[in-house]
């Protein structure tokens, strides 16, 4: 049989005998040796030999090969031949090997070193009291007597403690004190969300929750998706705070009482919860969560629940769950279409999970929904142009409120006030109103960490990262202490108060993060809580849960984020959206610079007075007259997209051609610049001969990330037409071992 293993060659599938006839099939992930190494491989074909010699070998070509057996089975059939089929057009397409599509569609650790599946079991330390313990509580500390009091009689999971707030130190003294006892347990890793009924438990009056009465506008966007056919697509346009949620899951149980399973996709971690919260109230214990801050033990329980599954269940994740092979699959949600956290950009495949949804709805007779209030101008093509998408519009908000006015305010007036603040004096105003009128606000900032950078404001010397062409950002410590750190290769250095070429003292931060932001806050504002939500407080599967849980019970008055505070956040009680130093996002060198920042600014300002409070939006700006701020003042996206989808259909530009961008990178400059000019010579060819255009090679925008200089090659031509690329055999051979390609179809950025 032929097993797909990865030992980093060009070389990736090895034929094994099944001489223990364990039953190895095509689909199972089993274990071989290798030169003496244990591996995990695929079973991808599978082949009957007429003799097989005593001694395992085989006679093929006059020559004696002896075979390996197979040493077992780790998981039977995950997956079948139409999955199969979808993975290896996937590779196809996106230009990588069979090997890297699997690689990038099953959870971490499938193929590759051996790796035993999890069976649902882990172990975990075990902390329970001791009897004697119960004469001795007199004399202890009221920490010691609160641990003492939360174990009781039964005793719990160490790690549960210490998310209760307990911490290491303390459980540690009372065992060595005797009062508590350490063991190892195995834990059953639970990958149901609600874990107090019965899988498959559906019935009609499943729903947990009251369902709230349709508005006109959702009712004839149910319709609409009930007309459709397998296999449509539907974009389901609604404004912020217009009940597209509600849609969904109105949509999602038409296919479950139908018996057809629903994968619902939002594009950044930070979304997944409020959607598992929802869906859970709703559909109680048939819903699983799948993305990159689950554990691979979880991830792979959730495959495994899948795959056999006799009954409809609904899986919610980011773009890897795109590939989950969900079986008798009805309906696809990608809420957020827009956002281009749906495309990857490195490492290949660069796949764009829209597409593959596409793809699989075709292959699975399924049902397609796009949802967003600021849709790309890609899919918007879809509709309006191409008429391969169905069109509902959803103007209309939930709350009875008027829509919250945006308020642009010209901080070159602020200066010239005299106001050197990063805040607006009506800002200033405004925030204190918060406690006392009980409301809350969020405020976003486009840069994470303290200050953009660190500058000589005598002599302009910048501190640049080591091991790429970007400043160094400025980050600050829960003790105040500063350091320095880069957001592409995460290299730390100390920070320093000299300049090193002039050696003045005036070395100053310049820029702003969330964390100056919320500095700032505190020192202006010290009564009012400020809770900071970026990629920094948010690691681990529950990061962005805690947070969110937090603020929405109102542990605090202002929300302070990044750009993933703009997406799809749903708490009642803001009040107040604020957006400061973003300009930098109009002038990005990004063809799509104007419609992305657009997206993102209409976004946030839907988070403002969405319940029965009235909303108010704060745009802060030195570029009050740019062509975006008329736009988002008058929210007029749908002039925006018609305008300048006309100026792009006129020169030939993306969407309305088909681009492809070639990445190189490596640590020798002159040889990653002399590849980069004789791939380009090469595909010169090919492109002219099918009517392409091919521009450079070119540094990359940021020439140098992580020791590694980069130059890019890009390319594009008519819709629709193939990409006139050479088998990726014949390409990859022009590339040494120590520079690196990437290709990337239609990228998110350029």
């Amino acid at each position: 049989m032929e097993i797909l293993l990865d030992i980093g060659s060009s070389n990736e599938s090895f034929y094994y005998l099944d001489g223990n006839n364990l039953g190895a099939e095509v689909g199972d992930i089993v274990s071989v040796r290798l030169r003496g190494r244990l591996l995990n491989g695929l079973v991808i074909s599978k082949k009957e030999f007429s003799t097989i010699n005593n001694d395992e070998s085989n006679i093929i070509g006059g020559k004696s090969i002896r075979y390996l057996f197979v040493e077992g089975i780790l998981q039977k059939k995950i997956i079948d031949e139409s999955w199969r089929e979808l993975i290896d057009s996937l590779a196809s397409f996106y230009m990588v090997s069979n090997l890297k599509m699997f690689k990038t569609a099953f959870p971490p650790g499938w193929i590759g070193k051996y790796k035993n599946f999890s069976k649902g079991l882990k172990d975990q330390i075990w902390i329970e009291t001791k009897k004697k313990s119960e004469i001795k509580k007199n004399g202890l500390t009221k920490k010691e007597f609160f641990l003492m009091d939360t174990l009781s009689k039964k005793g719990n999971w160490q790690s549960e403690l210490i998310k209760s707030g307990f911490n290491y130190t303390l459980i540690n003294s009372m065992v060595s004190k005797n009062y508590l006892a350490k063991s190892k347990r195995k834990k059953n890793i639970n990958i149901n969300i609600n874990i107090n009924s019965k899988l498959n438990s559906f019935v009609k009056d499943h729903i947990a929750t009251k369902k709230p009465n349709l508005t006109n506008e959702q009712k004839i966007a149910f319709q609409k998706f009930q007309t459709m056919k397998p296999g449509d697509a539907l974009l389901l346009w609604g404004e912020t705070g217009s009940g597209k949620t509600e849609v969904y899951m109105r949509i999602a149980e038409d296919q479950f009482l139908k018996k057809k399973s629903c994968l619902i996709l939002a594009p950044e971690i930070g979304l997944i919860p409020q959607l598992i919260d929802r869906f859970c109230r709703r559909f109680n214990n048939v819903v699983y969560e799948y993305h990159s801050n689950c554990s691979p033990d979880h991830r792979t329980l959730v495959w495994k629940k899948i795959i056999n599954a006799n009954e409809p269940l609904i899986v919610i994740g980011t773009r890897s769950a795109v590939f989950l092979p969900i079986r008798n699959l009805g309906l696809i949600i990608m809420d957020e279409e827009h956002d281009v956290s749906y495309k990857q950009d490195s490492p290949m495949p660069c796949y764009d999970a829209r597409e593959i949804a596409i793809e699989i709805v075709k292959r699975n007779s399924a049902k397609l929904i796009f949802g967003s209030a600021t849709p790309s101008m890609k899919t918007w093509k879809k509709c309006i142009f191409e008429r391969n998408f169905k069109l509902v519009r959803m103007i209309q908000r939930i709350s009875s409120n008027e829509t919250p006015e945006i308020k642009i305010i010209d901080m070159r007036d602020e200066f010239k006030k005299g106001n050197m603040k990063i805040f607006s004096n009506e800002l200033l105003q405004l925030l204190p109103q918060l406690r006392l009128k009980k409301e809350q606000a969020i405020i976003l900032i486009p840069r994470r960490g303290h200050s953009g950078f660190l500058s000589c404001r005598n002599c302009g010397y910048l501190i640049n990262c080591p091991n790429c062409d970007v400043p160094l950002s400025v980050h600050l410590g829960s003790q105040g202490k500063k350091w320095l750190r880069c957001h592409w290769c995460d290299h730390k250095s100390r920070l320093i108060n000299r300049c090193p070429d002039c050696h003045s003292t005036a070395f100053k931060p310049f820029g702003i993060g969330t964390q100056r932001v919320i500095e700032f806050l505190n020192e202006e504002f010290p009564d009012l809580k400020v809770l900071r939500f970026d990629r920094d407080t948010t690691s681990g599967k529950d990061g962005h849960r805690d947070i969110l849980s937090k603020f929405s019970k109102g542990d605090a008055d202002i929300l302070v984020g990044t750009q993933m505070l703009a997406k799809g956040i749903d708490i009642p009680n803001i009040t107040l959206s604020v957006v400061i130093a973003a300009d930098g996002l109009l002038h990005r060198p990004d063809i799509s610079a104007e419609e992305k920042s657009l997206q993102l600014f209409l976004q946030v300002a839907g988070r403002a007075g969405r319940a029965q409070k009235k909303g108010k939006v704060i745009f802060q700006t030195y570029k009050p007259n740019h062509p975006v701020i008329s736009y988002l003042q008058k929210r007029d996206y749908e002039r925006f997209l018609i305008e300048n989808s006309r100026l792009k259909k006129d020169a030939n530009l993306f969407p309305f051609c088909t681009i492809c961008l070639l990445k190189l990178s490596g640590e020798n400059y002159e040889l990653t610049e002399s590849i980069a000019i004789k791939l380009a010579k090469y595909l010169l060819s090919f492109c002219e001969k099918k009517n392409w255009k091919l521009i450079g090679p070119a540094p990359s925008l940021i020439a140098k990330v992580g020791k590694k200089f980069r130059w890019q090659i890009l390319i594009h031509g008519p819709e629709g037409t193939k990409i006139p690329l050479p088998d990726r055999s014949i390409l990859w051979k022009l590339i040494p071992k120590n520079v690196f390609l990437t290709i990337d179809v239609n990228p998110a950025e350029l």
